[in-house]
């Protein structure tokens, strides 16, 4: 049992710690490289969406994708839809909201400020967790060396 946890099971909580890591990582660069500012929702794409559960009903829901224009600091204007889906939506279309954006030459990327904090959650919860079951399957395949 030993040999199979440290060959299977390591390298899973190591691959969701990884993917942890990089969505905190992710998240630290773009809000130290983006700019504050503030846009207008112009539409707003609804997807439906379901649950199924074997031990009852499934559960039907609908995630909007707001698409959101927004000027620059240096005056460009982009419109373009946000990759955070939201349920329900924050804002109804001709608000204007909180985006943090980043314009670097050809790439562009708008995030939502409603869903920063969604974006730390996720990336600290799986970091956290897979950190404690790396620790506790470290400590339960650990070797018994004998005593001379």
């Amino acid at each position: 049992m030993e040999i199979w946890m440290r060959i299977i099971i390591l390298p899973v909580i190591s691959l969701f710690l990884f993917i942890g890591l990089s969505i905190g990582v992710d998240t630290w660069k773009f809000r130290n490289n983006s700019a504050a500012g503030t846009a207008e929702i112009i539409s707003l794409r609804a997807e439906q969406n379901s649950t199924s559960r074997s031990d009852g009903p499934s559960r039907d829901f609908v995630t909007h994708y707001p698409t959101v224009r927004f000027v620059t600091d240096q005056g460009m204007e982009y419109e373009m839809e946000t990759t955070q889906g939201l349920q329900p939506p924050i804002a109804k279309i001709g608000d204007r909201v909180p985006v943090r954006y980043s314009a670097d030459g050809n790439w562009v990327q708008v995030r939502l400020e409603y869903g920063a904090w969604r974006d730390w959650l996720l990336a600290g919860s799986i970091t956290f967790f897979s950190l404690v079951f790396f620790i506790c399957a470290l400590f339960l395949t650990k070797r018994n060396v004998p005593k001379i």
